[in-house]
């Protein structure tokens, strides 16, 4: 078990975390990779309903006891957001990183915006937390040299949830290996390994309808085109151009009686990009 104060619910928090993994939270937590000047990377994965978010947000809380449902990532967007702002030395979580791929070029968007956040967070001290349904969807930066460890969240035959955890060395091998022999996890073999319960450290219905929304909204983006698309996102470039966020573009689109998902936006602005890009790079051309 373990127990400590909550700041922001102003109450002491206990649930069960096995004394193996509670060992290795002694270096980096309260602070200690402030002190050090370091970070963490972690990465948990498994099936769906084996429990792997639940596991993680007890992870999360008792390293970070500020840590709250703000911090927990939906998007690749929200994800990068918050690797620039959270507190120093705070706990960020990305749950369900790979929540609905439906090409390769989407599983391709995410590994690059992780990877973003993996290079901007040095400089924050932070412990970041990946969740998805496997560790093979990632790409070797992220799974192999960046991360630090990666917990393996199943369900026993006797429906228990458990997990095992793989170090640096063992969690490589088994990215080269398990690969080959189908996404297989029998190799090598986990040295430590235990049990949890679904006990939720932070307000669970908070956290549900967060990711409930958040599952709507990317629903929506891919199913439903925007209306008068080509006059929107010429009018979105331009307020790009003019230097305006996703935020105040979907205000100002809400204010004029266009409705326009955050993720849209998104998917516009990173077209903005390509185009600016590629406009810089014609000049460059000509100038040479």
């Amino acid at each position: 078990m373990v127990e400590f104060y909550d700041p922001i619910t102003k109450e002491n928090k206990s649930y069960y975390i096995a004394k193996e993994i509670r060992a290795k939270w002694k270096k980096v937590r309260n602070g200690q990779l402030v002190k050090d000047d370091d970070d963490r990377v972690y990465i948990v994965d498994g099936r769906e309903r084996t429990g792997k978010s639940v596991f993680t947000l007890q992870q999360a809380k008792y390293l970070d006891p500020t840590f709250n449902v703000d911090r927990v990532c939906f998007t690749p967007e929200a994800f990068l957001y918050q690797i620039r702002h959270a507190p120093k030395g705070s706990v960020v979580v990305f749950d369900e990183a790979f929540r609905g791929l439906s090409s390769k070029g989407t599983q391709s968007k995410v590994n690059k915006k992780i990877v973003q956040a993996m290079m901007e967070m040095g400089q924050r001290n932070l412990i970041i937390f990946i969740v998805l349904p496997t560790f093979f969807l990632l790409e070797i930066y992220a799974a192999v040299l960046r991360s630090n460890a990666l917990f393996h969240i199943y369900r026993d035959k006797k429906g228990i949830r458990k997990w095992r955890v793989y170090n640096y060395q063992e969690k490589s091998i088994l990215y080269q290996v398990g690969k080959k022999r189908g996404l297989s996890y029998s190799f090598p073999k986990a040295r430590i390994r235990g049990r949890f319960y679904g006990k939720y450290p932070i307000d669970e219905q908070k956290y549900r309808d967060k990711k409930l929304k958040s599952l709507q909204e990317d629903t929506e983006a891919m199913e439903e085109p925007i209306k008068d698309e080509k006059g929107t996102h010429l009018f979105c470039f331009y307020l790009f151009d003019l230097g305006k966020s996703v935020k105040e573009v979907g205000e100002i689109l809400k204010n004029g009686g266009k409705e326009v998902s955050q993720r849209q936006l998104y998917n516009i602005k990173d077209k903005w990009k390509k185009k600016k890009r590629l406009k810089e790079e014609k000049l460059l051309i000509a100038v040479e």
